[in-house]
């Protein structure tokens, strides 16, 4: 086995030298305990079914986006080069839309409605909006779990009862960066009851949908209760 490891190493194929590397990966991950794997691998709680009934299913992102209502004050967190902005911009129709990133320079889309960038810490940088001000939020910022953490309770903070909120890259692991992602942990113990530092909150969202993108980095679209 260590022979055939040294030899897919040294393979002058790309493609076999990963997959030895996700065997050798494999192979440590099942020494270790069970509950230090769901760890590793952001294993999220799952979501009781009375949080998805109604849900509806959409073929990917920009479709999704066709729901959600026009015309109001919205936040994107994560723009890179702008891509979604614009198409956000095309198809919400927002009143005033919010660009949040920690850096603009990759930024290069024109958006055709009225919109200010808020350059720094997304979680920060929702927490200077007043409570209660935004009409949606695209989350898509830190995806680590603190970070996802952080960005949803500031986006909660921030957005209108009865509103909706989308998460991007809803999954426990990215494909394309190869790594454990905390979006989906974070988000699941978001909608369900669960101990923060010893305090048991309930937000109580609601699944409105999920799109699906090839790779799995999927996007989840969640309401806030009305009251």
């Amino acid at each position: 086995m260590k022979l055939m490891r040294l030899l897919g190493l040294a393979s002058p194929d790309p493609l076999r030298r990963l997959r030895t590397l996700e065997m050798i990966a494999e192979h440590q991950l099942r020494r270790l305990p069970q509950e230090q794997i769901d760890r590793h691998l952001e294993i999220p709680p799952p979501l009781p079914q009375e949080t998805l009934n109604g849900a509806r299913l959409f073929q990917d992102r920009e479709t999704m986006l066709e729901v959600i209502p026009k015309g109001g004050e919205v936040a994107e967190v994560g723009t890179f080069r702008g891509y979604l902005s614009a198409h956000i911009a095309s198809v919400v129709r927002p009143r005033f839309f919010h660009l949040i990133d920690l850096d603009f320079s990759p930024f290069e889309a024109s958006l055709d409605c009225q919109f200010e960038q808020h350059q720094g810490d997304s979680s920060t940088v929702l927490n200077t909006f007043a409570p209660a001000s935004l009409d949606w939020i695209y989350i898509d910022g830190d995806h680590s779990y603190e970070g996802a953490r952080k960005d949803l309770e500031a986006a909660h903070r921030a957005l209108r009862p009865g509103c909706l909120m989308t998460v991007n890259d809803w999954t426990n692991w990215a494909t394309l960066s190869v790594g454990p992602y905390g979006v989906a942990r974070a988000t699941n113990e978001f909608i369900i009851a669960h101990d923060y530092n010893e305090f048991i909150i309930a937000h109580d969202y609601k699944v409105e949908g999920l799109a699906f993108f090839p790779a799995g980095n999927h996007d989840l679209l969640i309401r806030k209760p009305a009251a």
